[in-house]
């Protein structure tokens, strides 16, 4: 675990430096848009490489860094689904892609913003249980059977026109794992 502290926050990133944070940097770049865990990623390989632990508040400000970065590659698209949606709201087409697609990202963004506010201490706390490698091996062999099992169940043959409000949902409850590294 990390030991450095400020104000009660896992601020382990400080003692690595700019290579190592770089180093990081990659590690998350290649690993957001796998079907794996970059949070994982961000605890595993230092612990690997014999780096302390860079924190939560590390891997909480390289995924707002990922995030900017799918924004900013997809930005015609984001500007087409916004412009779109608000159109189409204008409109009352409520039918519109545009508009299905807005409501379905902020529907499912909800259950994450929820989880955060409400496990935010204990996912920034110093020495967080929730980052401890036997937690995140165990999060991370959960998702692989998980996975395993979608592959195996599921149809795969819905189209964006079958999907619905509970679809959003239940993606958005999925994403509250997320927190846990691993998941």
């Amino acid at each position: 675990m990390a030991t450095a502290c400020t104000n009660g926050i896992d601020t382990g990133f400080v003692a690595l430096g700019t290579t190592k944070v770089a180093i990081l940097g990659v590690v998350q770049g290649i690993t957001e848009l796998l079907p794996i865990s970059s949070t994982a990623h961000m605890r595993v390989v230092p612990t690997f490489l014999g780096w302390p632990d860079p924190g939560s508040a590390f891997s909480a400000a390289m995924q707002l860094a990922a995030l900017f970065a799918v924004v900013t590659y997809f930005w015609r698209d984001v500007w087409r689904v916004g412009w779109g949606s608000i159109k189409a709201f204008q409109e009352e087409d409520y039918r519109s892609f545009e508009f299905r697609m807005a409501v379905g990202i902020v529907v499912a963004t909800i259950p994450i913003v929820i989880g955060g506010v409400l496990l935010k201490k204990q996912l920034n706390a110093c020495g967080s249980p929730l980052r401890e490698l036997w937690v995140i091996g165990a999060a991370s062999v959960g998702m692989a059977v998980l996975l395993a099992i979608a592959e195996l169940v599921c149809r795969h043959r819905r189209s964006f026109e079958e999907i619905r409000l509970r679809d959003a949902i239940v993606v958005g409850l999925a994403q509250v794992g997320a927190l846990i590294p691993g998941v």
